[in-house]
């Protein structure tokens, strides 16, 4: 599963895009998610904000696209294991295809060849697989570093991330998942500055896209049709 710090604030671009309503839900720790989201702030001020825009202004838009392609290749194999997890065989087949190809004639994900060849990106973190079982999101939870999330993809993340460290090794996963940390966050960063400059309360913002981004993957996380309401 992809190790994102702060990269789940990506959900904050979708706010423009029309997706499934989220299902409305309390968010019972909300005064520890705002100390916490305001902790996150300051990370991404003071030491996120500054390695972001080193890296923008000092690498080629070729060279992030090739650093950004070869990260996803490395999480073609925990999509493959997802779409297991989830029972779609054909989906864990294209995530396979799709390193065995990268890795080899992509010059190590350089490259997205698998694309060129038939096989799209299809990426499905533990979270969504186990979304797909039905299981409910929980609360809201804002993560020290990582951002918003929910009980049930906290709880996803935690055990793919243990996996992962016990397979690779820390120090091995540590590396991978902290460039990809960054690598995550330089891509949003301006975007990001820009909810923050112009929100009244970013944090509801932050929230809010979340859980829309989440109800437009995971069906568990909508708001039942009006027909489905009134059958019932």
């Amino acid at each position: 599963m992809r190790f994102r710090t702060l990269g789940a604030l990506a959900a904050c671009a979708l706010l423009l895009v029309a997706h499934p309503a989220a299902a409305e839900r309390t968010d019972p720790f909300e005064g520890a998610n705002r100390r916490i989201h305001a902790f996150n702030r300051g990370v991404q001020v003071k030491l996120l904000g500054p390695l972001a825009e080193f890296y923008l202004s000092t690498t080629s838009v070729e060279f992030r696209r090739g650093v950004s392609n070869s990260l996803a290749n490395l999480n073609e194999p925990v999509t493959a294991v997802s779409g297991l997890v989830a029972g779609d065989v054909a989906l864990a087949a294209n995530a396979s295809v799709r390193f065995a190809i990268n890795s080899t004639l992509g010059l190590g994900g350089v490259q997205d060849r698998a694309a060129d060849m038939g096989y799209p990106r299809q990426a499905l973190a533990v979270a969504d697989a186990v979304c797909r079982w039905g299981v409910p999101s929980g609360p809201f939870l804002m993560l020290p570093l990582l951002g918003p999330s929910t009980l049930r993809d906290a709880g996803a993340l935690m055990a793919s991330s243990a996996a992962l460290s016990h397979t690779l090794g820390s120090d091995v996963y540590l590396a991978w998942s902290g460039t990809e940390a960054i690598i995550d966050y330089a891509q949003l960063h301006h975007e990001l500055g820009r909810v923050d400059a112009q929100s009244l309360d970013a944090y509801a913002v932050y929230r809010s896209a979340f859980l829309q981004r989440r109800a437009a993957v995971c069906v568990v996380d909508r708001v039942p049709d009006a027909a489905d309401t009134a059958e019932d």
